[in-house]
This record gives C-alpha cells, sequence and structure tokens, in this order.
C-alpha cells in the first residue's frame, strides 16, 4: 500500500499568489463592490514578498478603506468573461 504525503503551504505572499496564477479579490465591507486583480501584476507593483492581508484597497464608490481580500484561482479555459483591474501610479 502506498501513502501520499501532501505538503501544505500557505499561500500569503503575492509572490506565492503569482506564482499559482492566482486572483486577488477585494471586497468592499460597507457596499460590496468588487475587484479582481493578478497576482502576478501586484506582485511587480509592489514587492513579491509582501504580505496578501496587508494591501492598501480603496472602494472607489463610498471611499471606505475597509476591504475583505481573498484569493481565488483564475483558469482561463473555463472563465469566459473576468475583469480584471490593473495597479497604476498616476502622478
Amino acid at each position: 500500500m502506498f501513502q501520499i504525503l501532501h505538503m501544505v503551504r500557505t499561500v500569503d505572499t503575492l509572490g506565492k499568489a503569482a506564482y499559482h496564477n492566482l486572483l486577488v479579490v477585494a471586497e468592499c465591507r460597507q457596499c460590496g463592490r468588487r475587484a479582481k486583480f493578478l497576482a502576478e501584476d501586484l506582485a511587480r507593483y509592489y514587492y513579491s514578498d509582501r504580505k496578501i492581508r496587508s494591501l492598501p484597497f480603496k472602494c472607489r464608490e463610498c471611499d471606505a478603506m475597509d476591504c475583505k481580500i481573498s484569493l481565488t484561482e483564475y483558469l482561463n479555459d473555463r472563465t469566459r468573461e473576468v475583469v480584471v483591474w490593473r495597479p497604476m501610479k498616476i502622478r
């Protein structure tokens, strides 16, 4: 009989999330608006060792800074249409 050992690692940084091709989802706790970002884009904008829970998101609708941050898979062969936002610096 064979035993399979699975090593479970927590995806807690942008670099790990980018390696697994994940989306970072920020959801405003006040108005419920959601925005999705590619973890790879955020890792380039911030740093790859930045903790995902420490990202500063601000809601565009209600200007709240209280956002729930989660990760989800990005399956481009199964998902037909996903709106993905890109981080930018504006002067």
